[in-house]
């Protein structure tokens, strides 16, 4: 059986036992990379491989450098998100970190990269949720089920639609702007709910 033969059914086989789509590409020399959405972490899949190449069926990928790489979906920063907002942790977060970032004197970007308005709550809370989804396994499920209505919300309220009639797009900067927005709001005025106009073109948070 050839090595790209075996690497196929090895890919099918993570993606089996890990419940996520694995693919397996070939990079150069003997270096080839595992890449998949959301899921186990990089270490789980690591475990995963080395059972699997421990076995006979991938015998000729055994002699392979294979690197893991995890993605993130915009959903997984959403779910994370929320969850950190039930748990209370969110709060302290954005303020523990525009704390830090000023301490350390961080200057902030030039409008135009995330949008014209920026503040260090916006970068520490983008921070906290980067480390919360890089942190978990399978970070895109939401932690308690009360917690999908709100991550669809959250969502909803950060796609933007486009003047040029493209595909409406949702990023973690448009999320992070609709949550900063509701952290903001003194604490007897804060529904329970997250409900946000959609962003649009024109709005000032726009990448």
């Amino acid at each position: 059986m050839s090595r790209s033969r075996q690497a196929a059914l090895l890919a099918r086989h993570l993606s089996e036992v890990t419940d996520v789509e694995v693919g397996l590409y070939y990079d150069t020399g003997a270096r080839w990379i595992a890449m998949w959405t959301d899921g186990p972490l990089q270490e789980e899949m690591r475990a995963h491989l080395g059972t699997a190449l421990a076995g006979h069926h991938y015998v000729h990928m055994r002699d392979r450098t294979i690197d893991c790489h995890r993605s993130t979906s915009q959903r997984a920063w959403a779910a994370r998100a929320i969850a950190s907002r039930r748990e209370g942790t969110l709060g302290p977060a954005i303020a523990e970190g525009a704390a830090h970032r000023r301490s350390l004197g961080v200057g902030m970007p030039r409008p135009g990269v995330h949008g014209p308005t920026h503040t260090h709550e916006y970068y520490a809370l983008l921070r906290h949720v980067d480390d919360l989804c890089r942190a978990t396994a399978y970070p895109e499920r939401a932690s308690t089920p009360e917690d999908e209505p709100l991550i669809g919300q959250l969502l909803a309220a950060s796609t933007r639609d486009h003047a040029n009639n493209s595909r409406p797009t949702v990023s973690e900067y448009d999320m992070a702007a609709t949550l900063l927005a509701a952290e903001q709001t003194p604490a007897g005025d804060r529904p329970s709910k997250l409900t946000f106009l959609r962003a649009t073109e024109p709005l000032p948070t726009s990448r």
